[in-house]
């Protein structure tokens, strides 16, 4: 072929370099913006040129070149093809207000979806009364219906919402009386906006259904009866599993099986979270290799017909794909396994990166934006890691350990002899060697690792392979995945590389004892109670050594992410990654040559030493927080109904003065509640957000003004998540469940604890920050309620700052009753505005020229009160909210004053 026809390097994998240079005109989105028809017509001539040019070198840069502008095409189309009566349209042109009362029609997708306190149904839209007005709608939506009557003392009953709810199904006609929202709970820098989540779920909006008697089951529309068959023997597992499990199990079961978290506990979700194993739970490419693979492995017993074994596998993966709710990480994962079979059964080699490459560029096309969800680059970078590095190198490894004189390698491996005894310890098989050697006209002594005799001897040799190719793929893996761990869950997990191998074992065998149990309980209940059995052993053993490392400390830790142009770091470490994986792919361990340029010291070396030095950069983050500007900052966090500011002083240490938290507004017996769900609290989602994207992994010191949930319930979180120099209190209420949670946090990490009380001052540098209330007592475990709240005066220069807690009158009368002067530029109003604080004394002596108020856009107690905002405005004082301003921060030299707020 003459030199200007051959092909370039990259013909091997066509498919990854089409579909890579698809998802660089998605991103080129980002920066430009040109009519999709234009893009169109400069694609099309593209692609016929490269057709016309085929065979040469030009052809292949004129076909990437014409898949960009594919891409590019492909995703502003998408950007502009949302139908004009699209729900989310509605709410976000703000034609209907979130969180008022509509009447939606539509059609049930799937059953509904039972959790431990009620049940979610979801919805394709068709019309829409708001008002009084109809609206055509399309969309989908998801509400959550809780079940009124649950007995608290029932941890594994199944929500009974009537037989209303129960006679509904797949495919049936509702008309519900509900509340949609889709704005933002919390306003705040570093949370993910509530928007966001719901386009990557491919829900438009969602709310809440009060009681069965809003829904009317209009009719049953007719639905593919296959489909419905299969939700409905979804339903029956969940049932069967959470009548013979106990709740732990059934949740972890419930999970991993059958997509359905809403029965997962916190504290075990939380292990698997410490752990780096949480994706165990939740159904991707992992669940679908092994049960296509394992069904694959039956097949080939029965049948040699390879359409056959495709047939089957396929409709039985699209089937559980369709069951567990056709999330996009299971299409994807199922996307994947189908091109690779489909390679199979055309008799093709398979290449896997053609596989990720193909079945990239199918969900590309489908859904361009998906480029950008955390859930898909998790599981793109994942897989990579596999194929391109994972794969090839344990290939490598076999072949110097099991390699035998033959004609295509008739010399033994050119690597160091430490390597070759490793590698011949763990895949040498000398069985195979015996039936080989008879088979051969001539006879050869090979020499063997030293130590393989004495693993032979104890039967450990197929066991240390497996643990040994376990921990090298888990580790490659953790390595390509640390910038986007980092990125998305603040987390590095030190143990996940063990635990993977651990938690995979041992939740495979409490899965197919659990589904075993599950189709001998419909002939028997006796005969199933042993699988069972065996299931909660298996998960008891499971979560063992999670636990051991957790409550040692030892599980994870977590840390921010750099943000601004420092992210820049993460692009820098996929350098030496990719140089490596191109290292394992041009490393031929029996060239007599010796190593080529690219295995050789002189590049290896600094590669790996560049990689470390990047690791450390992202792990020890020296970079991530603001440098000290010498200036007082203040930043009022939205954590809905609540408190929580951080304070940042001129030489860069910080106080944190309460962390919000939710509160139960139920009324009971005070008892535990027997389920607590995994949900995100206010600390973590919130509290602990705001600050990593600050870029903080320290904080020096963490306040609780008072002893209240949605003062003291984050600060446990924070504890957990941060580095903590000490932790202050007014009182220290032992009989508090929130105060001895949080007591419970800070003694396990070491943190001390003190009380404070009037007369007590803090020095950072220039600030000084005086403690007013409450007055000391010789008991720290008084009452710890609003009207003894600490109350901080802050000052630094000419500029004062009067932080209030809860107070309400009596406490503000103590206060005034002192000689220490109360005029303040800010102050954070006493009790988020509740009418029984904020007295016209307060205000007159207050003398502020701003007030912030602590409260979301919509309180349960109608903080703030009117009146209580009107005596402030009626005083001259500006008046600020979180709910509607999100975080509020207000910045000082000493002299200036300045405010920003996060909502404009």
């Amino acid at each position: 072929m003459p030199e200007d026809r051959k092909l370039p390097n990259f013909d091997r994998q066509p498919v990854l370099w089409l579909a890579l240079s698809f998802a660089v005109g998605i991103l080129a989105t980002k920066a430009f913006g040109v009519e999709p028809l234009i893009t169109l017509a400069i694609c099309v001539p593209i692609a016929l040129a490269a057709l016309f040019l085929r065979g040469r070198q030009a052809a292949a840069y004129l076909m990437i070149a014409a898949f960009a502008v594919a891409g590019f095409t492909s995703a502003t189309i998408e950007q502009r093809s949302v139908a004009d009566n699209r729900i989310r349209l509605l709410y976000d042109n703000g034609t209907i207000a979130s969180g008022d009362p509509v009447e939606v029609e539509g059609v049930l997708l799937g059953r509904p979806e039972p959790s431990y306190d009620g049940v979610f149904l979801t919805l394709r839209t068709e019309s829409l009364r708001y008002r009084g007005v109809d609206h055509d709608v399309s969309g989908r939506i998801r509400l959550f219906m809780p079940d009124t009557e649950k007995a608290d003392s029932s941890e594994s009953a199944t929500p009974d919402l009537g037989s209303q709810i129960s006679d509904l199904k797949y495919g049936s006609r509702l008309r519900i009386a509900c509340k949609l929202n889709r704005e933002d709970a919390f306003l705040n820098p570093g949370v993910i906006p509530r928007k966001d989540v719901l386009d990557r779920l491919g829900i438009d909006v969602s709310g809440s259904v009060k009681s069965p008697q809003l829904i009317e089951h209009i009719a049953d529309e007719s639905v593919f009866l296959p489909l419905a068959w299969i939700y409905d023997q979804r339903s029956r597992l969940i049932e069967a599993f959470r009548a013979n499990l106990s709740s732990r199990a059934a949740g972890v079961m419930i999970a991993s099986l059958l997509g359905d978290k809403y029965f997962l506990d916190k504290e075990t979700a939380d292990l698997f979270r410490d752990g780096g194993t949480f994706h165990i739970l939740v159904i991707s490419g992992l669940h679908i290799t092994f049960i296509g693979g394992l069904i694959m492995l039956m097949l080939r017993r029965l049948t040699r017909r390879r359409w056959v074994q495709f047939g089957v596998t396929t409709a039985v993966l699209w089937a559980y794909t369709l069951a567990v709710g056709a999330d996009v990480p299971v299409v994807r994962a199922a996307v994947m396994f189908t091109a690779v079979l489909a390679a199979y059964v055309i008799y093709r080699q398979v290449s896997l990166l053609n596989s990720l490459g193909i079945s990239s560029l199918v969900l590309l096309v489908w859904r361009p934006s998906d480029l950008l969800d955390p859930s898909f680059q998790l599981t793109f970078v994942s897989v990579a890691a596999i194929v391109t590095m994972a794969v090839p190198l344990v290939e490598k490894l076999r072949s110097i350990g099991s390699w035998t004189p033959s004609a295509k390698e008739p010399f033994p491996p050119n690597v160091p002899a430490r390597l070759k005894r490793f590698c011949e310890m763990l895949f040498w098989n000398a069985d195979a060697w015996a039936f080989e050697s008879k088979r051969q006209i001539w006879s050869a002594r090979i020499l063997k690792s030293p130590y393989l005799p004495k693993i032979a001897k104890l039967g450990l040799q197929r066991t240390a392979r497996f643990v040994f190719e376990g921990l090298l793929v888990s580790l490659i893996i953790q390595i390509w995945m640390l910038p986007l761990a980092v990125i998305y869950f603040h987390r590095i997990s030190v143990v996940s590389v063990v635990l993977n191998i651990w938690v995979g074992i041992f939740i495979a065998a409490e899965g197919v004892a659990s589904v075993a149990g599950a189709l001998v309980a419909s002939l028997s209940g006796s005969l199933a109670k042993p699988f069972f059995a065996f299931a909660e052993l298996s998960n008891g053993l499971m979560l063992t050594l999670p636990r051991l490392f957790s409550d040692n400390g030892i599980a994870s830790f977590r840390l921010p992410a750099y943000t601004g142009p420092g992210k820049s770091i993460y692009f820098l470490f996929s350098l030496p990654v990719l140089f490596l994986a191109l290292a394992v792919y041009k490393w031929r361990p029996f060239d007599l040559k010796g190593r080529s340029s690219w295995t050789g010291r002189r590049m290896l070396v600094p590669a790996l030493a560049t990689m470390a030095a990047l690791i450390a950069i992202i792990v020890a983050h020296p970079f991530s927080a603001p440098r000290p500007d010498g200036r007082l900052h203040i930043d009022f966090l939205d954590v809905g109904q609540g408190d929580s500011a951080l304070l940042t002083f001129p030489d860069g240490r910080t106080m944190l003065i309460d962390g919000g938290g939710r509160i139960n507004y139920k009324t009971g017996d005070g008892e535990a509640e027997p389920f607590v769900p995994d949900t995100r609290g206010i600390g973590e989602a919130v509290v602990s957000e705001f600050l990593w994207y600050r870029g903080y992994s320290h904080v020096d010191a963490i306040v609780a003004t008072h002893a209240d949930a949605d003062h003291i319930q984050g600060l446990a979180d924070v504890a957990k998540n941060f580095s903590v120099g000490a932790a202050y209190f007014g009182r220290m209420p032992l009989d508090d469940p929130d105060y001895v949670d949080l007591a419970a946090v800070l003694q396990r990490r070491g943190i001390p604890s003190l009380v404070i009380a009037r007369g007590d001052t803090f020095e950072f540098g220039d600030v000084a920050v005086d403690v007013l209330y409450p007055i000391a007592v010789a008991d720290p475990n008084a009452i710890s309620d609003n009207n003894h709240s600490v109350v901080f005066r802050v000052r630094f220069g000419d500029r004062t700052f009067l932080l209030t807690g809860d107070i309400e009158s009596p406490a503000e009368r103590d206060l005034l009753a002192e000689d220490n002067p109360l005029n303040a530029d800010l102050v954070k109003v006493p009790h988020h505005g509740s009418r029984t604080s904020s007295t016209a004394e307060f205000i007159n002596a207050v003398r502020a020229n701003y007030a912030v108020i602590s409260v979301g856009r919509t309180s349960p107690f109608g903080h703030p009160h009117p009146d209580v905002v009107e005596r402030w405005r009626a005083a001259g004082v500006n008046v600020l909210t979180t709910g509607t301003s999100g975080t509020i921060s207000v910045s000082t030299d000493g002299h200036d004053l300045q405010l920003n707020t996060f909502a404009q």
